[in-house]
């Protein structure tokens, strides 16, 4: 996402899927939307935020077409190469950044990993993205939980410590959305300077419209 303060994710794109840790996160948070959500091969889904595309290809399988948006050409790079090199037609990428830029086109299924504690106005996000949902289709916004800052060993880019349940789901309660629920879809085991681990869990708040 493109702020201010922005991390340069293009420079960090060809190691990122080297992390296991995110490996492991993405296939928690989409194991989760599986379970929350009636996924089916007629739905044409937009993953926001897409980075590398773990969660975009994860979700695959199971809906009709998935784009993967983000602002980082770097990102979208390294996901056009697995698309290529898995040979898959139901998979695009789009570069996008909805704190400059409007979505042109509606969807039945818009979800998004990790994203939202880089964007500085949140409920407008949300606003934005239930905008563009068809009449009945779904969205899905996984992040952390609200923690004590500690999370990130690098905080460039990072514009909130995670979010309360209760935020997540008065934003889609606002915006019209209905069958609300927020879950546990994750926890991320991290160790601290002094040696003792830490577990965030990683929120998932869905409704449909």
């Amino acid at each position: 996402m493109r702020t201010e303060n922005k991390r340069d994710f293009d420079a960090v794109a060809g190691q990122w899927d080297q992390e296991p840790r995110r490996l492991k996160l993405a296939q928690d948070v989409v194991e989760a939307m599986r379970k929350a959500i009636p996924l089916n091969s007629g739905m044409y889904a937009l993953d926001y935020g897409c980075g590398s595309g773990l969660v975009t290809l994860g979700l695959q399988p199971f809906v009709g077409h998935i784009s993967g948006a983000d602002s980082s050409p770097g990102m979208l790079e390294v996901l056009n190469r697995k698309i290529e090199a898995q040979g898959l037609e139901n998979v695009a990428t789009m570069p996008l950044d909805l704190e400059k830029q409007s979505l042109e086109r509606s969807f039945d299924l818009i979800v998004s990993s990790m994203t939202l504690h880089h964007v500085r106005d949140v409920p407008a996000l949300v606003a934005s993205l239930a905008q563009a949902l068809k009449p009945g289709g779904w969205l899905a916004l996984a992040d952390l939980e609200t923690e004590d800052g500690r999370f990130h060993d690098d905080p460039t880019g990072v514009l909130h410590h995670g979010f309360s349940r209760d935020f997540l789901i008065g934003e889609f309660a606002r915006n019209g959305l209905d069958g609300l629920g927020a879950v546990t879809a994750a926890s991320i085991e991290k160790s601290a300077a002094d040696g003792s681990s830490r577990r965030y869990p990683v929120l998932l708040c869905v409704g449909h419209k």
